[in-house]
């Protein structure tokens, strides 16, 4: 899996999730909640980051570039 793009929210993340997948491009939101368990001033929410197959990165890419 590779690394398509990172978001300051979930929704933001799901919903270019649900457009790929629904354009046949398989993807995973992952997001590190960890500045939530440890909190530290200035630490933000944590990442979320959309990746996609390997073999479909251009693909994908493409699709959100066009989109917007």
């Amino acid at each position: 899996m590779k690394l398509l793009n990172e978001y300051s929210n979930e929704a933001e993340a799901y919903i270019d999730k649900g457009y790929l997948e629904s354009n046949g491009i398989k993807c995973e939101v992952i997001s590190n909640a960890m500045s939530d368990i440890f909190p530290a001033p200035g630490a933000g929410n944590g990442s979320i980051d959309l990746y996609v197959e390997d073999s479909q990165y251009q693909e994908a890419s493409n699709l959100l570039f066009h989109r917007k």
